[in-house]
């Protein structure tokens, strides 16, 4: 068994409708966690949520991050190097994600706590306007 179908099955990960597999392993009235894993040629989905996120970075690959606060201009971040394992997603920011590797494994933590009527996933096709990358 590989080291993402381990991940996958001992943490009891379930597909993730942003792309991806998760597990919630904390809620409580003010904050929730989960991890979130992505596979080589997965990446989640654009999204946004109407709270803040933190992501943090716990193995295999470093994580791509794609913010937008616009819909226009875009950002790359990185976590899981250079010392760089965490990174913050304001509020109603457009955001996507993708593993230079194998896989990566993240933590998602969002306060006050996630509810999915907060979130809202991008039409099929949409990617900020200035977006050049591929996914």
């Amino acid at each position: 068994m590989s080291i993402i179908e381990s991940l996958i099955k001992f943490h009891k990960m379930i597909p993730h409708p942003e792309g991806g597999h998760y597990v919630e392993i904390f809620r409580n009235k003010d904050v929730t966690h989960i991890y979130f894993l992505l596979e080589k040629d997965e990446h989640s989905h654009w999204h946004r949520i109407t709270k803040n996120e933190t992501l943090h970075f716990y193995s295999g690959s470093p994580l791509k991050i794609f913010t937008s606060k616009d819909g226009e201009e875009f950002q790359i971040n990185e976590i899981g190097s250079k010392n760089n394992f965490i990174f913050n997603v304001e509020k109603n920011t457009w955001f996507a994600l993708k593993s230079t590797g194998a896989y990566s494994l993240i933590g998602c933590t969002v306060a006050p706590a996630f509810e999915f009527r907060d979130l809202e996933l991008a039409a099929k096709d949409w990617q900020p306007s200035k977006f050049n990358y591929k996914l």
